[in-house]
């Protein structure tokens, strides 16, 4: 999942996609349940996390999906080892971060460290829904502002920290054009936090990569648009099965 998120994040995609394929979700280091250690965190680092739950689980090869700086992972997964990728998805992510990203990471660092969890949760959702999100559905708004108010395992600034050093190393522009895994790229057609021009460019140094554009969602197409979104996925799943 994207910085500071944890596998609840894929709420509404788990269940859809369990009723054709074994699902695993967890939490990057740094965030969640997983330890947040006090030390240098790399894109490397945690996509070596990926393949050694992998090892762990006895699962040889799978399906990779990343959103954000998951996005960002699973491009070093599949980068990396190749071998154990049957497929890839990009979801709301991006080859690099430009000198605006690094600034809104700050931005977020300095809310997070200044604010309470309300606080908190209320100064991302902008970055994360679309307008017509906030002005039409405010249930589902509210729905999300309250389970991350009493969601227990919060994400502590430690571990937003080094997941921020890695998001700011992050750079594969120049090794994309090795892939020869199948790739779906989505991306929110109203995202201003990672805007679509980087899924442009991600489907572009992708040599036969598909691009989704997900109408009337932002940066959390995945939740906004959940329905279109899995159908999307299980759709490009269902033609790489071997």
């Amino acid at each position: 999942m994207g910085w500071g998120g944890d596998h609840t994040a894929w709420a509404l995609q788990v269940a859809a996609l369990a009723a054709e394929f074994d699902v695993i979700a967890f939490d990057n280091r740094g965030a969640g349940q997983s330890a947040a250690p006090d030390v240098t965190y790399s894109m490397a680092d945690m996509a070596e996390d990926v393949t050694g739950l992998m090892d762990e689980l006895g699962v040889r090869s799978a399906h990779i999906a990343g959103a954000s700086m998951g996005g960002m992972i699973a491009q070093e997964v599949a980068l990396r080892h190749p071998d154990r990728v049957l497929s890839l998805q990009l979801h709301c992510t991006t080859a690099h971060v430009d000198e605006w990203g690094r600034a809104v990471i700050d931005n977020f660092l300095r809310a997070k460290a200044h604010g309470s969890v309300e606080e908190f949760t209320l100064f991302l959702l902008p970055w994360l829904l679309c307008r017509k999100t906030f002005a039409e559905r405010r249930d589902f708004v509210e729905m999300w502002i309250q389970r991350a108010l009493e969601y227990p395992f919060q994400t502590t600034l430690v571990g937003l920290n080094r997941q921020a050093q890695a998001i700011r190393g992050h750079d594969t522009r120049d090794r994309l054009g090795k892939l020869r895994v199948p790739t779906l790229v989505t991306t929110g057609t109203e995202d201003i936090l990672v805007p679509p021009s980087a899924s442009d460019d991600l489907h572009e140094r992708i040599a036969g990569s598909e691009l989704v554009r997900i109408p009337e969602a932002g940066h959390m197409h995945f939740l906004e648009q959940a329905p279109a979104f899995n159908e999307t996925v299980l759709s490009f799943l269902r033609k790489h099965l071997n």
